[in-house]
């Protein structure tokens, strides 16, 4: 009986953790201008939890994330470490996956932990590929002012995967 209980429990979990999440981002930092300062941040996402591979390109203006399978991040803790770091994140590119909902006539991409509007300005062949339920897709998420970092982002998507 403590053995069904056990497999139920794990089967549980791991249900939860494979909801949904980021599994890769692109993000635009602004304030970026010598060696150190990219090293310093590189350094910093390091030490995040759920982050498989960083890079910090200064020549790019970029960081470079690609996330562990069944991470718990938010691109909001990604955005608020770079700000930690004394940058600005900018607009990002992000490939995320979540269950896709058509609520008003509009397209939501829900995660275990945030929320992307979709923006109607996507191709009809993308438009026509948008079906509730799961799915992958690659868009640029709207830049949004540090300060006002939430846990819903407006998204342009620019490929389903």
């Amino acid at each position: 009986m403590k053995k069904i209980a056990l497999v139920m429990i794990i089967a549980l979990l791991g249900t939860l953790s494979s909801e949904a999440q980021i599994q890769k981002v692109d993000q635009e930092v602004y304030g970026m201008d010598c060696a150190p300062c990219a090293y310093g941040l590189e350094r910093g996402l390091n030490k995040m939890d759920g982050l498989q591979n960083v890079r910090v390109s200064l020549n790019d203006g970029k960081a470079y994330l690609e996330l562990s399978k069944n991470n718990s991040l938010s691109l909001s803790q990604i955005q608020e470490e770079v700000k930690k770091n004394g940058f600005s994140a900018k607009k990002a590119e992000v490939v995320v996956e979540g269950t896709l909902i058509n609520k008003n006539n509009g397209y939501k991409l829900v995660t275990g932990t945030e929320t992307y509007q979709i923006l109607a300005i996507i191709s009809d062949d993308l438009n026509s590929k948008l079906k509730s339920g799961k799915i992958k897709i690659k868009g640029i998420v709207q830049d949004v002012e540090d300060g006002e970092l939430t846990d819903e982002w407006k998204i342009e998507v620019t490929e389903i995967l």
